[in-house]
């Protein structure tokens, strides 16, 4: 090849392509019968290795051969006199024979011993993110130095919840909200704010001592359902547990408040006890006078009540005046949430429907 042939050979090997070919992202190749695999997940490195052999770690680089829609990755092996493997890759669709899965790439490897094996690639699934880990969660402060804290499902616990950038939660004492924000693995809290109760010892200190580490920045590390927090200050850190789902079903609830229909949430009568399970798409419970039952559902936080249908006896007017406003309210349940082991039924309006604990004898 004379010296102006070879230059245009040069210039064609190292101008980029227009197109986004494999070697700009990670890919993990391979093939069946041998089963084989490789990774070329980190720049400037890959990893051979079949089932009955050791991996092997390539050291090299990535170029496109733009005529040919190709892009070569070229490298020898980390270990001395391990020799050279070389991976065409080429952008399209490619079936791996054993599944209906098409992947995105396919490649044929040349490897240091003369064997050539022929495969598909697929992209690697991202890695989870802070955010991805640590919202739409709620988390149970498990850990705070020199407390005794409250266990799940009591109403003392210390809790958060992030979501879209809006935090909120119970810090001991009082409701908690506030904004946040996530850099890369760590969370910036911005300025918190609650409510105003005041509350007996030991849920006031907890609660001042929570919040005054509970600031600022903190690297967020996720194990599992566990969530540590560390101050980048160098404070203690904190440790939460992931709460379990909410459920409406299988919990006995006394009604504490209802709504009486003229925009008021009263409490029961002196005497008489408002309660409701929810089981099996079938609601029931005792209205004050009555039995009553009826069809419920389910769907995320939305709720469906109706028709409900009660039993004949008959009690004094005030009961019977409160029956009826327990029961239209009950049926005008539209949305529900657990708030402090608290469950907490709206209508459609937003007025609340009803608030009930769980059933103690």
């Amino acid at each position: 090849m004379n010296r102006s042939l070879w230059l245009l050979a040069s210039v064609v090997l190292l101008v980029p392509s227009a197109v986004s070919w494999a070697g700009e992202q990670p890919l993990i190749c391979f093939g069946n019968e041998p089963f084989w695999s490789l990774e070329l997940t980190e720049p400037g490195t890959a990893r051979f290795s079949t089932p009955d052999s050791p991996p092997v770690d390539y050291l090299g680089a990535a170029s496109t051969l733009a005529p040919r829609a190709e892009t070569v990755w070229r490298g020898r092996a980390a270990a001395a006199d391990g020799g050279e493997l070389v991976a065409f890759l080429r952008e399209g669709p490619c079936s791996d024979g054993m599944s209906d899965a098409v992947h995105p790439y396919s490649v044929n490897v040349s490897l240091p011993d003369g064997r050539h094996l022929g495969g598909c690639c697929r992209v690697p699934a991202a890695p989870a993110t802070a955010s991805a880990a640590v919202e739409d969660v709620t988390w149970r402060l498990t850990e705070l130095p020199g407390r005794e804290l409250p266990g799940a499902g009591e109403r003392e616990a210390v809790t958060i919840r992030l979501a879209d950038g809006n935090l909120t939660g119970f810090s001991g004492c009082n409701q908690l909200m506030g904004s946040y924000s996530l850099d890369g693995e760590t969370l910036v809290l911005g300025q918190l704010g609650g409510t105003m109760m005041a509350c007996p010892e030991p849920a006031r200190s907890t609660e001042d001592q929570f919040l005054r580490a509970f600031s600022g920045r903190m690297q967020v590390v996720v194990e599992g359902s566990h969530l540590t927090l560390v101050p980048a200050s160098g404070g203690d850190a904190l440790r939460f547990e992931r709460e379990a789902s909410p459920r409406i079903e299988g919990v006995r609830w006394e009604v504490t408040g209802y709504n009486n229909g003229r925009q008021a949430v009263v409490g029961p009568k002196a005497g008489t006890r408002l309660t409701l399970e929810f089981q099996d798409g079938q609601v029931s419970g005792d209205s004050g006078c009555n039995r009553f039952h009826g069809s419920f559902t389910v769907e995320g936080n939305a709720l469906t009540i109706g028709p409900l249908m009660t039993t004949r006896m008959a009690c004094d007017d005030e009961s019977m005046v409160q029956e009826q406003q327990f029961l239209a309210a009950l049926a005008s349940a539209a949305t529900w949430d657990l708030v402090r082991g608290m469950l907490d039924v709206h209508r459609a309006d937003g007025e609340r429907a009803l608030w009930a604990t769980r059933f103690s004898e």
